[in-house]
């Protein structure tokens, strides 16, 4: 028995590093924890979309592949749709709803403000845009604070990645 532990006790001697134990290592000081970067949940996701966005802007400006162009915009909107992604207000307008064609003023969609009120008071006022390829509108109310600004849109508001 005592041939076994001496053994054990060789080894373990031999396995230790002389001179300072891991103890004394640790006893420097310790710097401040460094923060991981933010991860954005669904990256992949996103940029798919951002790609999906482009393709469609760079086909929408040539008329013989508006096709295209409107098959990206499906195809966007079904991404988002299926990854339940929270898409930007800003890229949402951009979109129309029934022909999924991208909205660029002059070129794909008119815009021009509306009052069918009996006061046609400028606090009724409307913006209203309409997709030349399908007839789409879509109203905004503007009279009543035409410098209102999204809680989206205003400056210092960080949203929240989900």
């Amino acid at each position: 028995m005592t041939k076994c532990r001496t053994h054990i006790e060789k080894t373990y001697l031999t396995d230790r590093p002389l001179g300072n134990s891991q103890a004394d290592t640790n006893m420097a000081k310790k710097s401040a924890p460094t923060r991981a970067p933010k991860v954005i949940p669904h990256k992949d996701h996103y940029a798919r979309i951002s790609f999906l966005y482009q393709a469609s802007n760079k086909f929408c400006l040539q008329p013989k592949y508006q096709i295209l162009s409107r098959g990206y915009g499906r195809n966007l909107d079904l991404v988002a749709k299926k990854t339940v992604l929270k898409l930007s207000p800003a890229l949402k307008r951009t979109l129309c709803k029934k022909c999924n064609m991208l909205l660029i003023p002059g070129l794909t969609m008119t815009m021009k403000v509306e009052n069918e009120s009996k006061a046609e008071s400028h606090h009724n006022d409307v913006l209203v845009h309409t997709c030349i390829e399908c007839g789409e509108k879509r109203r905004f109310p503007v009279g009543k604070n035409r410098h209102y600004d999204l809680f989206s849109e205003r400056e210092g508001v960080e949203l929240p990645a989900e």
